[in-house]
């Protein structure tokens, strides 16, 4: 019977850079899968990535894990990596809080985020 779980992140190009949008609720009951398809695609080359959270509405802690994970991954792999994060609101909090915004570079847009 064929797999009918969607992936929680939508991927696409922009300018040669991956960016994987996440979805509006980033938790617990979707990390694994979030973790499993950042580290595929960090795992098949590919370029710069773009982790877009500005429609995300909730990220837990689970979700903050997985993140930075896949920046330790991308770090070794010697990708670049860089995170898309609303100017205010609980996401942005939450990457306060949680050092998320040290770990990692962040930008206010997808297009600020894309390599030149």
């Amino acid at each position: 019977m064929p797999s009918t779980t969607r992936s929680p992140l939508s991927v696409t190009t922009v300018s040669g850079a991956t960016v994987g949008t996440f979805p509006a609720e980033a938790d617990a009951s979707n990390a694994t899968a979030i973790r499993d398809q950042l580290l595929h695609l960090i795992g098949a080359g590919t370029g710069p990535l773009v982790l877009d959270l500005t429609a995300t509405e909730f990220c837990d802690c689970a979700c903050v894990g997985v993140i930075l994970r896949a920046g330790r991954e991308a770090a070794a792999r010697r990708t670049r990596i860089c995170l898309v994060l609303p100017p205010a609101g609980p996401v942005r909090r939450i990457a306060a809080m949680t050092g998320l915004d040290r770990q990692l570079p962040v930008e206010a847009s997808v297009a600020g985020a894309v390599p030149r």
